[in-house]
């Protein structure tokens, strides 16, 4: 019997060897590594298979192919994402292909009592403790940073680390599914982690075990550290919402809690219900629209709210739900039922988010009101009243917040605003005759397309809240929607960013980071986590070991030593002064050179985010933009001298000029270079010390269809890396001859860093010696090329 098994376990293997071999694209064996590989040895293999392979080099025919595929392979295990899905589901393109079942491209076998079976034939799930019902929830780590963090800071995030062959969490399915399925329909995200394949989201939680589970809610972390039963389970959910988020409310309290729209600028909702508890339903739905509505709880039937449910008519025995606005008296809009829904709730409070006339108080609220054009034929007008803060619920203000609850199109939506609170957003609608006069103006406005611009329209006659203001505001908006706004707005504006008026001072934002901090660390570590922690004790305990010893040598050291300190600065002096003076004496050389400023003109634009797109990825083909590296200390003088020796090739309409601000996108330029197919030849001492690498002063002409540019580097570092080297008749990297012709700084330390101290102009100007000479060869097509397989993003 044991021999007719193991001929069984024979046949299968046979019969699986094509499938194992059946892999037409696999990444791993094209750069010749594992899958447990880290980023480190992916990287380092890619360099050196891209130098043995890259069309230039290798005069083989299958060279150009053979380097497109360990392109590819990089590019796909180099994003994290990309190499999960291709690990779960074996895509050549990265892209999960079946999101029913992870499906490899070779069988399980596993081994029991000496004998391997395939459970594809037997049909035994052994291979996983994960049930198929957590495959919808399963989380990687770029879909928990990109979704589930920014997601927690509307609904409160339930997670379970679970994994194959582990047993404990075979237990808690049962129960799993039900909580799932009685929190998920509240409003409660739902997620899975498994943790054979999600080492380092689980590193970032910081969770070394499984099964666990945590609780994510805006953007922190919490254990769930009791029993795993139903009862525990949503207790922890619901000790993840603040107790804040629903004021209770009693006939006392009602008539001041309703009347405070005006300081907290927006509506109130009372939710009526017979529990003495607040349903686990109202908090989530409290802590998803905290942002736009005040939210109370009333206690039905009980002695201390019966004025309540006899001056709003209310059923004590029915749950019920009220907006109010502006008006205290009616309730803006009503619902009830005995069984509340969330999809009901949800649509209720989501048509009332504002006021009828709610009060521009910050830039969020006005591009929500406001919302910029989205195509040709939207219309969304805006009418503001800019009225005095003196002037606040007086008869101007209620005439206007009734002519708004008389004109509710989905098209017009009304506010007001205080000069006094927004003086440089009025300072741009208003004419100067107007900004200091005492009487209520009204702007009608349209937001453009482009970032900050709006049309807009000023009512001649101001507004004092009479019948003809109404009339002729009626008139007019009218005219608005019948003939559009073409014909209508006669001024544009570019408005300034609203400020914050609710945005706390910086002490108490900083004494609420500090408190948030520590109960984090508090939650997270001396609760849960000893070993997360004890790195952060150890530097605890030896940055006071440090003070104490330097306080005992202070104390108690000879005055003599205090003396002798200074004496090393002294013999440094030297070497600089000879450094500068060796920089003055080339100088003069240089500048008879250049052209004076005052001749020179040449657009040189900053690479930002805005114009990445635009300015690189899709730059028209034939097109390249020549970039160079700037620091905030270096910015003036470079842009200054990269002016000068760019201009006399101005005349090529095909070349653009910009530059990088290190200060903001330094980590762009680094992967960059990392991505470069030949990044050997750009910098020798790249990967040891790139984080020290100073890249001031490096040029790069950069074609954005064909992805590839060329690279100048500084004369002053070609020289500090290639000194005490064989003088070679082949030209540098930066594409500039290494004869002696061009003026060069001496340091009397070969190892100086030549940014070692601040440098001067006149060092600072040195660093684009030759750039002429060099874009005279960029523009006979004579440079090194070096190739990327996409354009990193620009943060």
């Amino acid at each position: 019997m044991a021999a007719l098994g193991r001929l069984l376990v024979v046949l299968v293997f046979l019969l699986n060897i094509p499938l194992l071999h059946g892999i037409e694209f696999d990444p791993y064996k094209l750069l010749g590594v594992g899958r447990t590989a880290t980023q480190a040895e992916i990287k380092k293999a890619y360099k050196q298979l891209a130098r043995e392979w890259h069309p230039d080099k290798n005069k083989d025919p299958k060279a150009q192919d053979q380097f497109i595929q360990i392109s590819k392979a990089y590019e796909i295990l180099s994003n994290e994402e990309r190499r999960l899905n291709f690990d779960k589901y074996g895509d050549i393109d990265g892209q999960p292909g079946n999101h029913q079942q992870p499906q490899h491209h070779f069988r399980s076998f596993h081994k029991y009592d000496g004998f391997f079976f395939d459970e594809s034939i037997f049909n035994f799930q052994f291979n996983s403790a994960r049930d198929s019902f957590d495959d919808k929830y399963l989380l990687h780590f770029s879909q928990y940073m990109n979704e589930v963090v920014p997601d927690s800071y509307k609904k409160p995030y339930l997670i379970k680390v679970t994994s194959d062959w582990c047993f404990s969490c075979i237990h808690i399915e049962p129960i799993w599914k039900e909580v799932v399925q009685e929190l998920e329909p509240l409003g409660v995200g739902i997620g899975v982690i498994d943790s054979g394949y999600e080492r380092h989201l689980l590193n970032h939680l910081g969770v070394y075990q499984h099964p666990a589970i945590v609780g994510v809610i805006n953007g922190r972390v919490s254990f769930f550290k009791n029993a795993v039963v139903r009862d525990n389970l949503r207790q922890f959910v619901e000790n993840l919402l603040s107790n804040k988020l629903l004021d209770q409310i009693t006939d006392k309290n009602y008539v001041q809690f309703l009347s405070a729209w005006e300081q907290d600028n927006k509506p109130h909702a009372l939710i009526l219900h017979q529990k003495p508890v607040v349903p686990l339903l109202y908090k989530l739905t409290a802590f998803h629209f905290k942002d736009y509505i005040a939210f109370g709880y009333v206690e039905t039937g009980i002695e201390k709210t019966e004025e309540i449910l006899t001056n709003y008519n209310i059923n004590s025995y029915t749950s019920t739900i009220m907006i109010f606005k502006e008006n205290i008296d009616k309730a803006s809009d009503v619902i009830q039922a005995k069984g509340m829904k969330k999809q009901i709730i949800d649509e209720l409070i989501s048509s009332n988010k504002f006021l009828l006339a709610p009060r521009l108080t910050n830039q969020r609220l006005f591009k929500e009101l406001c919302p910029v054009k989205q195509y040709r034929r939207q219309k969304r007008y805006c009418v503001l009243l800019i009225i005095g803060e003196k002037h606040k619920l007086q008869t101007p203000h209620s005439s206007f917040v009734s002519f708004a609850s008389a004109n509710t199109k989905e098209s017009l939506r009304f506010a007001y605003v205080y000069p006094e609170r927004q003086q440089a957003f009025i300072n741009a609608l208003l004419p100067p005759a107007l900004r200091s006069s005492a009487t209520p103006n009204i702007v009608i406005l349209q937001q453009s397309t482009t970032p900050g611009k709006v049309f807009y329209k000023l009512l001649e006659s101001g507004w004092n809240g009479s019948e003809g203001d109404k009339f002729q505001l009626f008139t007019e908006v009218n005219q608005l929607l019948e003939v559009g706004h073409h014909t209508f707005f006669s001024h544009e504006a570019i408005l300034p960013e609203l400020n914050d008026e609710f945005a706390p001072i910086f002490l108490v934002r900083w004494l609420y980071a500090m408190t948030d901090y520590a109960l984090q660390i508090w939650e997270s570590g001396f609760t849960q986590n000893w070993r997360e922690m004890m790195p952060l004790i150890s530097l605890l305990f030896s940055v006071i070991f440090i003070l104490l010893g330097a306080f005992i040598i202070q104390a108690f050291g000879e005055p003599t030593d205090l003396e002798r300190r200074p004496e090393p600065e002294k013999k440094e002096e030297p070497a600089m002064a000879k450094v500068q003076d060796v920089a003055k004496k080339q100088q003069p050389n240089a500048s008879r050179n250049l052209r004076s400023s005052e001749q020179v003109f040449v657009e040189v634009t900053e690479l930002t985010y805005v114009n990445y797109a635009s300015n690189l990825v899709r730059l028209v083909p034939g097109n390249i933009n020549v970039l160079v590296a700037v620091t905030d200390a270096t910015k003036n003088t470079l842009i200054q001298r990269f002016a000068h020796e760019v201009y006399p090739v101005t005349w090529n309409k095909s070349l653009h000029f910009s530059f990088l601000n290190l200060s903001k996108h330094r980590r762009w330029l680094e992967d960059l270079l990392e991505y470069a197919q030949d990044p050997a030849r750009i910098s020798n001492t790249q990967d040891e010390n790139h984080h020290n690498q100073n890249y001031a002063g490096y040029v790069l002409a950069l074609n954005g269809h064909r992805k590839y540019f060329c690279l100048f580097k500084p004369k002053l570092y070609n020289e500090i890396e290639n000194r005490g080297a064989l003088n070679s008749s082949e030209s540098t990297q930066d594409g500039t001859e290494s004869d002696g012709a061009a003026n060069t700084m001496e340091t009397d330390n070969p190892n100086q860093h030549p940014f070692s101290s601040n440098p001067s102009i006149k060092q600072t100007k040195q660093l684009l010696n030759r750039l002429n000479l060099w874009m005279d060869r960029l523009l006979e097509g004579i440079l090194q090329r070096y190739y990327v397989p996409f354009w990193p993003e620009l943060h």
